[in-house]
Formats: C-alpha cells, structure tokens, sequence
C-alpha cells in the first residue's frame, strides 16, 4: 500500500481552510444571504410564461404595481421552460392578481403554472428560531460525543470541519443569490452529520494506528490512517452525489435547492475530513512531549541535520539535552565495546604510576 505523506503540507492544507473563511464571511456578511418567506414572511408567486422574458421585465411591472422590494429568479418548469418566482415581503391579494393580470397581458402567462404562498411574520420567526435551535443543539450534541469517544483535541478539529463545510455552502448560496429556506435547514443538518460521520472514520483508524505504531511521529499514523479510509470515504461521497445531480438536473425547485447545498456539503464534507480536520489533530497532537520526540528523532535521523533554533525552541530544555533537568549530575555510563573491537582511548593521561609489565605474564612469586 502506498501512503502519501500529506502532513508534510497541512500548513498549506489550513491554508485553503483560511480561504474558504474569508470567502465566506465576505459572502455572508458583505454581499447577504436572501431569506424566504418561510423566515421573514411575505407571498410568493410562481408563474411560467409562453413568451421569453427578462428578469428585468418581469421586476419592472411588479414594482410599478406597488409591490416593494420583489426578489424575482428564474427556475426550471417541471414540463419545460421557464418559470419565475416572484418573492416579496408584503404582497396584497389585489396586488397579486394584478401581477398575474399584467404579465399574462404582456408574455401569456400559463394558468397552469400558477403557484401562490403566503406566510405570517410571525409564522418566519418562529422559523429562525426554531432553525437556529435545531443546528445549536446539533452541534452540542457532535461536540459531548466526539468529547466522550475520544478526547476534547479530536472534537475540535471536527467541529471547525463543520464550520467549513457549512461556512462554504451558506458563501456559495449568497454568491448565487439562492433563497434560504427551510429546505436549506435541512440540508445543513443532514451535511453536519454526513460530515462529522466521515471524520470519525478517519479519526477512528488514527486511534486505532496510535495503540500499534510506537515509534512513527503522528503525522506518518495521521497519512497512514487517511490512505486505509481513503477509498472508503471517495466511494460513499461519489455514491451520494449521483442521486443529487440527478435531483439537481430533473428535480424541481424545492428539491433543486434542497440538493445543490448537499451536493456542495457532501464534497466539502470529504475533503475537510483529510485536509482540515486532521491536520489540525495533527499539529495540535505534536505539541505532546512524546510525539515531538519523535518527530524531532525522525527529523535528525532521517536527515542528518544538526538542531535547529526553532526545533529547539519547541522543547525544553530537559528534552533538548536528553532528558537531563538541569542542576542534575550526568549519569555516568559504561561502555563495553563489542567483541573484537579496539577498547576507546582517552584522550588524558592516567595519574600515577603504570605498570609497564609485560602482557600475558603475572607477578613473580617467590617460594619459601
């Protein structure tokens, strides 16, 4: 089995993980997600049209009807073509039958087609309340198991995978101008468990390596760990992304939006697994005392370099001189050289005298 070493790069793996947060705070914050009317209330109307028209068009009559801030986008038309969907806070039912009135004046307007949603405010912020809540306790409950099953710095990193793969699909929805519904909710619940579910493989096999490689530094278990599970993680990942991009192809609106953000979840979710989550774990775990020995015997007997000054910044003292504490003597230590071999000469002279007998012959003795 070949194994990659790709600890030999997590700092440029966080990186990418810096990128994907800038991109998403400047998405989220700078350019804003579009709620629907499921969080902040108001009508919707869905239409399709027989004549070809801009999104411009269709905005320009529904505001000169009175109607303030309609959010219009195109969508595919279950039997073909396109339809529009006509969002705004506050829409009258007079308002709404002059919309379809002056469309269907204008591009012929498909009385088939013609789909109408009202919600109370009151009714959208129970919503967000009720959404918040539900990925608030979520995320607890993947922190106190992670806690529980294996240790607080395993728990960490697989939280800030969830927050990678939730911060990237939340910027790609406000990037592409996508309504947030609570079909997204959804999605964002089922891309958290997805997500911590394929890091707890790797980590599993990581704990599982430690019990039986005593001498490896942690990011060679780290790489070793992340090539047995590797397949196993592309397999499932690849095995769920079909069904979605055929959802996202012939499915409807709702399912379309419910299946772009897990698509977008279920392929972060198998990157941050190897390339956030445990590069993490692994800088995090060679700050140990027994694993920066080893790291540092591996990097002086694997390169023949002499310490260098952030090498030894990162140990103490006690480790940089061999386990000494200082003010403690040194131990002496005997050496016995090997049969056959020439015993080591000192470099000092012996004090006192030396005898100069010859060798192989003792003492004279003498009789009585």
């Amino acid at each position: 089995m070949r194994v990659f070493h790709l600890m030999r790069y997590k700092w440029w793996f966080l990186g990418s993980l810096g990128a994907v947060t800038v991109f998403a705070v400047l998405a989220v914050f700078v350019v804003g997600l579009q709620f629907g009317i499921d969080f902040k209330g108001g009508a919707r109307i869905e239409v399709a049209l027989t004549k070809s028209a801009s999104v411009t068009d269709v905005r320009s009559i529904v505001s000169a009807l009175g109607v303030k801030d309609p959010v219009v986008q195109t969508v595919s038309a279950p039997g073909g073509g396109t339809s529009y969907l006509i969002t705004a806070k506050e829409m009258s039912a007079k308002q709404v039958t002059s919309v379809v009135a002056q469309l269907d004046s204008k591009y012929g307007a498909k009385e088939s087609s013609l789909g109408l949603e009202q919600v109370g405010p009151s009714f959208g912020r129970a919503t967000t309340n009720r959404a918040f809540i539900a990925i608030a306790i979520a995320v607890i409950a993947i922190i106190a198991y992670l806690s529980f099953r294996f240790e607080v710095k395993f728990a960490i990193p697989a939280i800030v995978a969830l927050l990678h793969d939730v911060g990237l699909t939340l910027g790609l929805y406000a990037a592409t101008g996508k309504l947030v519904t609570t079909a997204t909710v959804a999605a964002v619940l089922t891309i958290l468990g997805f997500s911590v579910h394929d890091t707890i493989i790797v980590f599993d096999r990581i704990r599982e390596n430690t019990l039986s490689m005593k001498k490896e530094t942690y990011g060679d278990m780290v790489d070793l760990s992340i090539r047995q599970t590797m397949v196993r993680s592309i397999n499932t990942a690849v095995a769920l992304l079909l069904p979605l991009v055929a959802i996202l192809i012939f499915g409807g609106p709702t399912l379309k939006d419910f299946a772009f953000a897990l698509t977008i979840g279920t392929a972060s979710g198998a990157y941050s697994s190897f390339f956030v989550a445990s590069p993490l774990l692994t800088i995090w775990k060679e700050r140990e005392p027994r694993y920066r020995k080893r790291l540092l015997a591996a990097t002086v007997g694997g390169g023949g370099v002499a310490l260098t000054a952030n090498m030894l910044g990162s140990l103490s003292d006690a480790e940089a001189m061999g386990g000494r504490e200082t003010g403690t003597p040194a131990r002496k230590t005997s050496v016995v050289p090997a049969k056959g071999s020439q015993p080591r000469v000192s470099g000092k002279p012996n004090k006192g005298k030396t005898s100069k007998r010859p060798v192989g012959k003792g003492p004279k003795r003498t009789s009585r």
